[in-house]
């Protein structure tokens, strides 16, 4: 499912679902009227990357939420 062009997806993790091996991104700024997503992220050769996409092209990146190590049995 596509994102909304709104202030709120900055700082998000989004990716480009479209392509086979698309990196996770940083949201940086989002052009509200435009909808267009402007995003950074490191290449394979660690070089810091920009781009500008559409944002019906992006989805959230969902991570799982890390579990907490269990204290069964602990006091």
């Amino acid at each position: 499912m596509s994102v909304r062009a709104t202030e709120r997806l900055i700082g998000e993790i989004v990716n480009v679902p479209g392509l086979g091996n698309s990196p996770c991104m940083v949201v940086r700024s989002v052009d509200i009227e435009a909808k267009l997503v402007t995003t950074a992220w490191f290449s394979d050769a660690h070089e810091g990357q920009e781009g500008v996409f559409p944002a019906t092209a992006l989805d959230r990146v969902e991570e799982e939420a890390a579990k907490a190590p269990s204290r069964k049995g602990k006091k």
